[in-house]
């Protein structure tokens, strides 16, 4: 039977889905903002446990212990439970919510028996057995979903806190990471004219820090958590983005036309990508770059350089961040 296992991964794939989409909306319902704060901080401390390699009572036992921590959390994971016994209401496919008890009931748990809800329903919770069957990446998956929500925005330090500690920044420096988490300030959308001459106008005259924000709104309207920092840092980066296959690190240049971004800015910053292993380093001016700026960016994918041009047609077509692996300098 090949199609077996193709169709008890879709199915499986899809009740998956569904139960990040349970937790998330039961974190972004939660009245107060603060309480989806901790939600997210123990999502993060859940998604260590979970992909730890302790044992599977130890790791039961943590992650009951951090479910019962907080009120807020316990009554997050009772919506979710309540969700899941009443599946047949829901809007599952009829397939899913014939597969939804056999699938959870072969969670792996145990010296290599299958325990299902009802076996730890009582004294461990659905909650429990729901997150070692989304595995780390699906965990992942919930925090994304409510870190990338408005009501989430209010919070942004708190939220970013959990962001450097992803397994994504492992080899992110702690100096990098106290600088992406100083002074940070929200991504904003500021209100550009529509004809392109006043459109390079306004982009010239705009605050630097403004300037800043709007250039990290692009990032965030395609779906990633970001944010600029007002404090200058050493780096030279003045945003940041979270994007699924690593960290995105921007400089912005708001230069006058005539003022080109040489070869030295870039070999510095294109030296932080390397050493901070960021997945890419975007270069955003609002005049363009010398020749010897441009060779230089050629020997690597993981720099991106937007000029003016390159900005102007941000706001008309929205950006792909789609990327493959970033390469190394080619040799001298």
């Amino acid at each position: 039977m090949p199609d077996g296992g193709t169709v008890f991964d879709r199915v499986s794939d899809g009740i998956k889905k569904w139960l990040i989409g349970l937790f998330a909306s039961a974190i972004k319902h939660t009245s107060r903002s603060e309480d989806r704060v901790v939600a997210i901080r123990w999502l993060g401390q859940s998604r260590d446990v979970v992909a730890s390699d302790i044992g599977s009572i130890e790791k039961l036992k943590q992650l009951n212990a951090l479910i019962n921590s907080r009120t807020a959390i316990v009554a997050i994971a009772n919506s979710v439970s309540e969700a899941v016994s009443n599946y047949r209401k829901s809007n599952l496919p009829w397939s899913m919510k014939i597969a939804l008890p056999a699938t959870l009931a072969a969670i792996p748990l145990v010296g290599g028996h299958a325990a299902g809800i009802a076996a730890f329903g009582g004294a461990l919770g659905v909650p429990v057995l729901l997150l070692i069957f989304l595995g780390a990446a699906g965990i992942t998956s919930i925090i994304e979903a409510v870190v990338t929500s408005p009501e989430a925005q209010t919070h942004i330090a708190e939220i970013i806190d959990v962001i450097v500690e992803d397994e994504r920044l492992r080899r992110t420096s702690a100096q990098m990471k106290a600088a992406m988490k100083e002074q940070p300030m929200d991504p904003t959308r500021f209100a550009m004219p529509v004809e392109e001459i006043a459109l390079r106008q306004h982009l010239l005259d705009m605050d630097p820090f403004n300037f800043e924000r709007h250039s990290m709104s692009f990032f965030q309207r395609a779906g990633f958590e970001a944010w600029a920092t007002r404090k200058s840092n050493d780096f030279g980066v003045d945003g940041f983005a979270s994007h699924p296959d690593g960290l995105i690190i921007v400089q912005c240049k708001r230069n006058s036309t005539e003022n080109k971004v040489g070869r030295p800015i870039i070999q510095q910053f294109k030296g932080v990508a390397e050493e901070q292993d960021a997945h890419r380093g975007f270069i955003i001016t609002t005049s363009s770059f010398t020749e010897d700026a441009i060779r230089s960016v050629a020997l690597t994918n993981r720099i991106v350089l937007i000029a003016m041009d390159d900005l102007v047609r941000w706001h008309t077509e929205p950006p792909s961040f789609d990327f493959g692996a970033p390469v190394s300098d080619a040799p001298a």
